[in-house]
């Protein structure tokens, strides 16, 4: 359906930080709330293009009516929803709300300037999706440096993973841009180096468990492998199995290590 997000890679950014924060938490009303309400912008997303036109005239003329509709309905559950949330949550609660908030401002920006494809906005979905663990962990019942984990292990996976799905792009689109290459290469080593640094950092500090370090790895592996040896384009297919993997690898790696910390 025109309706329904075509980037099926995104499925999986949406499912498995919110499986996992409810895992690692527990799932109580609050926490159901804000999973609600995430699902229902994420799938707001591709109506919007639609009625935006960003999807082609074409489609638009075809299908804006249902688009419309899908929209509309959608709206309404995350409105009601997150007031219910809202509701439910104590004040002093409510903070973790702005993790996934405020990234998701640029992208709206970007979306309905049609600038949805860019690096900028494309990492910026990725923290999004990442940092919506973070609130529903926090409602859940997880302490903050467990929600933190969760968030963090996913948006250094997405983001990374991002930048080296472009790499394999750029090395191709238009006869390929070697210049382009390169400073996507030099970026995903720069956060590749830096991510477990500062991770260890905060582990050492006592700010994070070491679980954030050891759920992060596999991101970082599969990244700068993407980065320095790069499929071919005709192999995307694989290369998105490959990353949904690495996801499910994060993820039961968080699950098993934060639920190992809870135990007595």
């Amino acid at each position: 359906m025109a309706y329904l997000p075509k980037e099926h890679g995104a499925y999986g950014q949406l499912a498995l930080p919110l499986a996992t924060a409810l895992a690692v938490s527990g799932v109580n009303l609050p926490a159901g709330l804000i999973a609600v309400v995430v699902v229902a912008c994420f799938f707001a997303h591709e109506p919007l293009l639609v009625l935006l036109g960003q999807r082609g005239p074409l489609v638009r003329r075809d299908h804006s009516r249902r688009a419309g509709a899908w929209l509309s309905t959608l709206t309404v559950i995350a409105a009601g929803a997150g007031g219910l949330a809202l509701a439910t949550l104590p004040a002093s609660a409510r903070w973790p709300l702005l993790v996934p908030l405020i990234p998701a401002i640029p992208v709206a920006v970007a979306v309905v300037a049609g600038r949805e494809k860019s690096w900028p906005a494309e990492t910026g979905v990725s923290l999004v999706l990442s940092g919506a663990a973070f609130p529903i962990a926090t409602a859940g019942g997880a302490t903050v440096p467990a929600a933190a984990t969760v968030a963090i292990a996913f948006a250094v996976l997405f983001v990374l993973a991002t930048l080296a799905v472009r790499v394999v792009i750029l090395k191709v689109r238009a006869g390929g841009d070697p210049a382009a290459v390169a400073s996507m290469r030099r970026a995903i080593l720069v956060v590749a180096c830096g991510v477990p640094i500062a991770l260890a950092v905060a582990c050492l500090e006592r700010l994070l468990p070491w679980t954030a370090v050891a759920a992060s790895a596999p991101g970082v592996v599969v990244a700068v492998g993407l980065a320095t040896w790069p499929p071919p384009a005709s192999r995307l297919r694989a290369l998105g199995w490959a990353l949904v993997t690495t996801s499910v690898v994060t993820a039961g790696v968080l699950v098993a290590g934060l639920r190992l910390l809870k135990t007595p």
